[in-house]
């Protein structure tokens, strides 16, 4: 596989043992909403850094070729770094000077039905069964893959509780 396969809720990619120079990243929340931001270990399992309120933001030590991703905190929904679904941290090309990185966090653009279907989702579960008898059975198959991706999400949040890092900082105005 080469991690990039849209129906995952996380890529099946994990970061390289080799370890290079090592690069300081600015991952910065640019969303209205809670999101989670996830390395991908060696074992290529998430691993969950923080939860970023709007405008917040988290500085991190990493190394090129450590993927991270980012995820909307209530459902698992894929969001955008730097305009990409995963983001690679490069070594700047100053070697001896120590320079962050920026990595902007941003909702992808997203269909109407995909807006509608994660809409559906802040209801309670009774209440989107209710609504759900009235919507085109594709419709509704998309929205019962919904509500199983945030299902997988909150396991996998649970699963792998988040790693002790520094705790996010607002971003300066």
């Amino acid at each position: 596989m080469d991690g990039n396969d849209s129906t995952r809720l996380f890529p099946d990619l994990g970061a390289s043992p080799l370890l290079s120079q090592e690069i300081r990243v600015r991952f910065v929340n640019r969303c209205c909403f809670p999101i989670d931001v996830f390395w991908l270990s060696q074992e290529r399992e998430p691993t969950k850094y923080a939860t970023l309120k709007e405008k917040q933001y988290l500085d991190v030590r990493t190394y090129k070729n450590h993927p991270w991703v980012a995820r909307r905190a209530v459902d698992g929904c894929k969001l955008q770094m730097n305009t990409n679904p995963i983001y690679w941290p490069e070594p700047t090309a100053h070697a001896n000077l120590i320079v962050r990185s920026y990595c902007n966090i941003t909702l992808k653009i997203q269909s109407l039905r995909e807006i509608a279907c994660h809409t559906l989702l802040h209801e309670t579960p009774s209440e989107i069964k209710e609504q759900l008898l009235n919507l085109p059975r594709e419709l509704q198959d998309e929205v019962n893959k919904a509500i199983d991706t945030k299902k997988e999400y909150c396991e996998v949040v649970c699963r792998f509780p988040t790693v002790r890092a520094a705790p996010p900082r607002e971003e300066p105005v």
